[in-house]
């Protein structure tokens, strides 16, 4: 099977594998099984894939970086928020910048991570539906990028001065300020309760694992967490590398607050998620489940005064 497959449909009773064939002509008529035979279509949708993408980027050009493929592996996941994608909703209003649903939480998620330490090393979030032009309803999407390999850190977003200002500012007034927090709908009861003591008003919900994710790689919430097992790697990858690159990562929950003083401080110390190993005894698609939970984050010091809050306000939601 080639590195290339994208997935699997099934159509009629017949699974076809849908991936880049060598030239136009075959991927247009590989298309076309799933499209009804509808040629046009099948065309279009063949003459983009064969396109050569031109990404250029000052950051980029300025990096001279060689990494050698076979020691890389690739988790994607080609329409994040599949739900919202096909619901199309795009009326939704934002609370202070965050959409709880609607087109706006599709992301379209590229992560590579070393196949031998399983760490993330570059990520790409491209969010194709950022704002819609009224007159034409043409949709203007936004790409993110980040690398994090070898000592060297780039990502496609400047790092808010005034943020890491805040921060500087409250750590020494000792009066932190409170932290932000996206979560799904779904989380526990007792996480939620926590996390409303630990933020306050602060607390956001909204779907797609992928966007969440980007909320906090934007600044617009200093943590996601979710205590369930039910995103995967593919759900993550991306925007792990991304926040690497940023001084920041995604852990797994449960191994984070085994540490019940909520002491981690620094990035290796933390039990961050990896992308290379199978969950033991699992089968299906839970192999590549995110077991233990996650809590994404951009700032060490930011997740640090968190965790010493939740693990406290979340000791004293299990005892009531």
């Amino acid at each position: 099977m080639s590195l290339l497959t994208i997935w699997f449909i099934f159509f009629l009773g017949e699974k076809v594998t849908i991936k880049v064939c060598a030239t136009e002509e075959e991927t247009a008529e590989l298309l076309s099984k799933v499209l009804s035979g509808n040629k046009s279509a099948s065309e279009a949708l063949a003459k983009v894939v064969h396109q050569d993408a031109a990404f250029k980027d000052p950051a980029l050009d300025s990096v001279d970086i060689s990494i050698s493929q076979e020691d890389l592996g690739i988790w994607v996941d080609p329409i994040d928020s599949t739900y919202q994608y096909i619901r199309g909703a795009t009326d939704v209003k934002a609370k202070e910048g965050i959409f709880p649903c609607g087109l706006q939480c599709v992301t379209i998620l590229i992560g590579v991570f070393d196949l031998q330490s399983g760490l993330p090393v570059m990520g790409v979030i491209n969010q194709p539906f950022v704002s819609q032009d009224q007159n034409t309803l043409r949709w203007k999407g936004e790409c993110y990028w980040g690398l994090s390999y070898m000592g060297i850190n780039i990502h496609s977003l400047q790092l808010d001065i005034s943020e890491s200002s805040r921060i500087e500012k409250d750590s020494v007034a000792g009066c932190p300020h409170p932290a932000s927090a996206v979560i799904s709908t779904s989380e526990k009861e007792t996480v939620k309760a926590a996390l409303s003591q630990v933020c306050g008003g602060k607390v956001f919900w909204a779907a797609g694992a992928g966007y969440k994710s980007l909320c906090v790689v934007q600044g617009l919430v200093d943590i996601y967490m979710f205590s369930e097992d039910t995103t995967f790697k593919w759900d993550t990858c991306a925007a792990h590398a991304i926040l690497r690159a940023m001084g920041g990562g995604i852990l797994d929950m449960k191994g984070c607050l085994e540490d019940s003083a909520g002491q981690w401080r620094s990035l290796p110390d933390m039990p961050e998620l990896l992308y290379n190993v199978e969950n033991k005894g699992a089968t299906g698609v839970d192999c590549w489940a995110n077991k233990g939970g996650l809590i994404a984050y951009r700032s060490c010091e930011r997740l640090a005064t968190f965790l010493k809050r939740f693990v406290y306000f979340a000791s004293v939601e299990s005892h009531t």
